[in-house]
């Protein structure tokens, strides 16, 4: 019988043939080794219950599989792969329904850490939700809470982005081959992303990610961590079905609030209103909701992580603080004194609110902290 190293190859090849976590499954009760399940006639692949659609797809892959350049590529690749039956194996990522039978990954570390944290949103993101980011990811980074993400444009960049920065370690988890990143302008910040963490795919390599890959990708994403944060997220947005999949992974969901004026902020308030995820307004929220925090000493800390603010920021020359210092404002008299639509003003309101530089005193009314 072949050594679990010697079937690593057959795990990929099945991969190759499309088949997912039920067909292994069954394959593995049926003949105990996937070795033995790759040997095996189409009649008693049929009889374990495999699809004929897999059936078929076995035999074409057979026809051309080559187990020795399959190990080759992955060494060229500088990647390697772990299957439900490695130690090595991320143990949360087993816990979940539909785990992924086999990960490829290539990098320095990972693709496990004792504490890692999701953090998703919209590609499409505004300078609230690029500061909010910011924030959060430096103030896990100086903890040293991995962040994982999908290395898309938007939030998931600058996620991964400030990970790098800090020296933490971060997560990458792609919806095609680890040697097919995508976004392609993301190339570079994916060979960075492997100096201190790692790029994860259930995908076999040369496979170009694809649109229907994406939703399956976000369960492993919700996985690894244990906890999933969202930042900014419209209707519809794919962080939300990453919020969903952590929702029935009983991972904890938080969502950072956004402007009701935003677009990109409609779904993390959603997820609030509906209390699918709890609300964080500041980092040491978030610290202190998953006791990262040994003691209110640390605060300091999370403040200092804070990127630098934008310029007006916290003094006296900011518009809306100079108006403030007079007295509470509703939003309306904020946004008639400036001059500027409502959105513009909301999303501003957020970013001081955040700073702690000002606070509600009723409904859409502000007065300096």
């Amino acid at each position: 019988m072949m050594s679990e190293r010697d079937e690593l190859p057959y795990w990929l090849a099945l991969r190759r043939a499309g088949l997912g976590s039920t067909s292994f499954a069954l394959l593995i009760a049926k003949f105990g080794s996937i070795g033995e399940a790759w040997q095996a006639p189409a009649g008693e692949l049929r009889a374990a219950g495999v699809e004929e659609q897999y059936v078929r797809s076995m035999a074409r892959v057979r026809a051309s599989f080559d187990a020795d350049q399959e190990l080759e590529a992955l060494e060229r690749a500088g990647a390697r792969a772990l299957t439900w039956r490695d130690e090595g194996y991320p143990e949360r990522l087993r816990q979940i329904a539909q785990s992924p039978p086999v990960l490829v990954v290539r990098g320095a570390a990972g693709p496990e850490f004792p504490q890692a944290v999701a953090v998703v949103g919209t590609r499409g993101v505004t300078p609230y939700g690029r500061q909010a980011t910011e924030s959060f990811c430096g103030a896990l980074a100086e903890l040293g809470v991995a962040i994982v993400s999908g290395l898309a444009r938007g939030v998931d960049a600058i996620a991964h982005r400030v990970a790098v920065e800090r020296g933490a370690p971060t997560v990458a988890v792609l919806a095609g081959g680890i040697d097919r990143v995508y976004p392609r302008e993301h190339a570079g910040l994916a060979e960075r992303i492997c100096e201190v963490g790692c790029l994860v795919s259930e995908y076999p390599l040369g496979t170009p990610a694809r649109r229907d890959f994406f939703p399956r990708r976000n369960r492993i994403l919700s996985g690894l961590a244990r906890a999933v944060l969202v930042v900014e997220a419209g209707e519809g947005s794919g962080a939300l079905h990453t919020a969903n999949w952590a929702f029935e992974q009983g991972r904890d969901v938080f969502a950072v609030p956004g402007s009701v004026f935003s677009p990109q902020s409609a779904g993390t308030n959603q997820l609030i209103r509906e209390n699918t995820a709890k609300l964080v307004a500041r980092p040491e929220q978030l610290c202190e909701e998953l006791n990262l925090l040994g003691s209110g000493a640390q605060f300091p800390l999370l403040r200092d992580a804070a990127p630098p603010k934008p310029a007006g920021a916290g003094r006296s020359d900011d518009p809306i603080l100079a108006l403030l210092a007079r007295g509470p404002l509703h939003i309306d008299e904020l946004t008639r004194a400036l001059g500027q639509s409502a959105a513009e003003v909301s999303g501003a309101l957020s970013l001081l609110e955040i700073d702690g530089l000002i606070r509600q005193t009723g409904p859409m009314t502000y007065a300096i902290a």
